[in-house]
């Protein structure tokens, strides 16, 4: 299940609103046809908004044209109802604390460019003149840099597969269980499993998971015998588990028996704490992110519960 929040900063107008194709929220007019944005699990963002959106009193004469221009200047589809245009763009990211949690936020701002324009804003005898008004708007797309995800039971005849979507609002990270045996497919007692992470998101945003920590249940609702897996660098040696991967502190493949309990059921259910951290464009992450990945590997090693892999 993915959560997703968009939200709009419309473009302040008169403080009357001067027809029905306008409504009136807060201090603002804005266009009261319906519009859309989705916050797409791929770090993408998808629009849909009608003409009034782009432009304050479109003239009949020139609404066709100007269509025409955001389509063929401007790379916008037509959309599904009369004068409505759709568009899926790649967002700018940042990540931030809000509320006191780590987000990774994308921001978008559209409108008519320049280009496309000219209908609108026409010379005539060397005198500009406005048909329509240009406007623009900012979305802005949050996402959950902290992720839980449970990976259902884990142990003889188990699915060897886990699909990798989280169960908070989160980008599309993939997550993947595979047993040792490779045949048929089944683990029986004694075989490992290993969870690989990755990041599924679009070109334009590039992420580093660490998986935070991974913890053994005995129940399919994660609550009874908690035991842990792992918690950053620091693993539990009893269960055989071992880091596969990791860059600094950032573990993002690890392995452990696939049958834990002697007791009570023959499987474990296992979920895990991931968090996402943006790359920027030089390679480096974001640097409160990696501190938050740094603190809870510190927490780890001073609780002193697990062994800890040397770095």
């Amino acid at each position: 299940m993915k959560l997703f929040k968009g939200l709009a900063l419309f473009a302040a107008l008169d403080a009357s609103c001067p027809n029905d194709r306008w409504s009136k929220v807060g201090e603002a007019c804005v266009p009261s046809q319906k519009w859309a944005t989705t916050c797409n699990a791929a770090g993408t963002l998808t629009i849909s908004a009608h003409i009034d959106h782009f432009y304050a009193a479109v003239p009949s004469t020139i609404k066709t044209k100007l269509l025409g221009d955001l389509v063929k200047k401007d790379g916008w589809a037509e959309g599904d109802e009369d004068d409505e245009l759709k568009k899926t763009v790649a967002l700018s990211f940042s990540q931030l604390e809000v509320n006191g949690a780590s987000v990774i936020r994308g921001v978008y701002t559209f409108g008519p460019s320049e280009s496309a324009t000219a209908e609108a804003k026409p010379t005539v005898n060397n005198v500009g003149l406005e048909l329509a008004t240009p406007l623009s708007y900012t979305v802005t797309c949050d996402y959950a840099s902290s992720i839980a995800v449970k990976i259902s039971e884990v142990g003889i005849d188990a699915n060897p597969t886990f699909g990798g979507t989280s169960t908070t609002g989160s980008l599309d990270i993939g997550a993947t269980l595979i047993g040792a045996d490779y045949s048929s497919k089944k683990w029986t007692i004694g075989d490992t499993v290993t969870l690989y992470v990755a990041d599924n998101t679009a070109d334009s945003l590039t992420v580093s998971v660490a998986i935070e920590s991974c913890t053994a249940y005995s129940d399919k609702d994660y609550l009874q015998n908690a035991v842990p897996i792992s918690k950053g660098t620091c693993y539990e040696d009893q269960i055989n588990t071992q880091i596969l991967a990791k860059i600094d502190l950032h573990v993002s493949a690890l392995s452990f028996d696939a049958f834990k309990y002697s007791s009570g059921g023959n499987a474990a259910y296992v979920k895990c704490q991931l968090r996402a951290c943006i790359v920027n464009s030089d390679g480096s992450r974001d640097t409160a992110c990696v501190a938050a990945v740094d603190a809870n590997d510190k927490q780890a090693r001073d609780a002193g519960d697990l062994r800890c892999l040397t770095l």
